[in-house]
């Protein structure tokens, strides 16, 4: 079986060999474990220090994953076509969880946090609809993409449509502020619709638009714009926004090849903030050292290409395209959270699948492998 670098030929009506989604399943559960003693490691002194017990966050991230696996086993045993016959529906209902973010009226139940609206907040459950909408643009552009297999290539009638429908979602997203969910929410959409045949040209076209966008959101945040100045030049302001990642940079570089030992960091020690979320990896790169940070790597890439098999092997063009775009959650927010935290990308904030602390993520990316097995499982019909 081969992987069509287009993805444009359903290879496979049998489904997944079994030891894909046996890999798949068994590389997940290990990296919700790591992420459970990740957690409890770069949280424990900080919970200490204000007052509660160091396994005060364990306990709150375990029960966020035992929820996530309960997502993770149902969402296993639903045929993964019914997203696409509701496919509307899904990603109406994401919108409508966005609004509130950005209504002035709402800030009870969308409170205001470092700066931005992100979070929706519905008695004792908190979320962040950017989450999910992820997951639901990505099924909407999957169904939509397969209606119009054959118009693809074209602009008017292959490409507009989904621009009519998306560019107003993406806009409510990006000006909660979020650009980084902005960006990554677009990068699945153009991942899908690459899969799906269309035009490099008319990527192209879309580009400067696209980039005109992008530099008005930062020129907009004054906070974003600062980052970005900090990430061209990492010493020109090291103790003011240029701080984290300078000492994100620090505790990667003082890990060593072994690394300091497991609860051993002294970067979660009020030096690095957000250790536990968006800078989780520079904690993990100091206590389990280079070996430590390439193995984590290496199974999130191995993730990434499990999940490239299993929409190879797809039984159907809507399978095909949907694994490709959910597969792309995951890997876009892993290897952009490592990139970020080493300095190779601008510093926003982007949480490790599986690992950093928080119950969207999770429960999110536990979803996303339940769908991907059950494309895995399915034959053709």
């Amino acid at each position: 079986m081969t992987l069509d670098w287009r993805f444009s030929r359903v290879q496979d009506s049998a489904g997944s060999p079994s030891w894909v989604r046996r890999s798949l399943l068994g590389i997940t559960l290990a990296l919700v474990v790591f992420g459970l003693l990740s957690v409890y490691s770069a949280s424990s002194f900080i919970a200490q220090q204000s007052g509660l017990p160091g396994n005060h966050l364990l306990v709150d991230q375990i029960a966020r994953a035992t929820v996530g696996l309960v997502v993770m086993f149902v969402a296993t045993f639903i045929d993964y076509r019914w997203y696409q016959k509701l496919a509307w529906p899904i990603l109406a209902i994401s919108v409508l969880l966005l609004i509130p973010l950005v209504l002035p009226w709402t800030g009870e139940i969308a409170p205001l946090r470092n700066g931005a609206r992100r979070w929706l907040v519905l008695g004792p459950v908190s979320f962040q609809p950017s989450e999910l909408t992820k997951i639901a643009v990505v099924a909407w552009t999957a169904a939509l993409a397969v209606r119009k297999q054959d118009r693809l290539h074209g602009f008017r009638e292959g490409v507009l449509p989904f621009l009519l429908v998306l560019v107003p979602v993406l806009f409510l997203i990006a000006i909660e502020p979020h650009l980084s969910a902005t960006l990554i929410t677009a990068g699945l959409i153009a991942l899908v619709l690459f899969a799906a045949g269309m035009r490099f040209r008319h990527f192209a076209a879309l580009a400067a638009p696209a980039l005109a966008g992008v530099v008005v959101l930062v020129l907009t945040n004054s906070y974003q714009l600062q980052r970005i100045l900090a990430f061209l030049n990492p010493d020109a302001d090291t103790t003011g926004v240029g701080y984290q990642l300078t000492q994100a940079q620090i505790a990667i570089g003082s890990g060593g090849v072994l690394g300091a030992g497991f609860g051993e960091s002294t970067g979660k020690l009020h030096f690095l903030p957000e250790a536990e979320n968006d800078f989780i990896y520079p904690i993990i790169a100091e206590e389990w050292g280079f070996i430590g940070a390439v193995v984590l790597l290496a199974l999130f890439l191995f993730w990434t290409l499990l999940g490239f098999r299993i929409a190879a092997a797809a039984s159907d063009l809507f399978g095909r395209f949907l694994a490709i775009g959910l597969t792309g959650v995951i890997a876009i927010g892993a290897f952009g959270h490592i990139g970020i935290t080493m300095g190779m990308l601008p510093t926003t904030g982007v949480s490790l699948p599986f690992i950093s602390a928080g119950g969207t993520g999770l429960v999110t990316a536990l979803g996303i492998t339940g769908v991907l097995l059950n494309v895995a499982s399915r034959r053709r019909a």
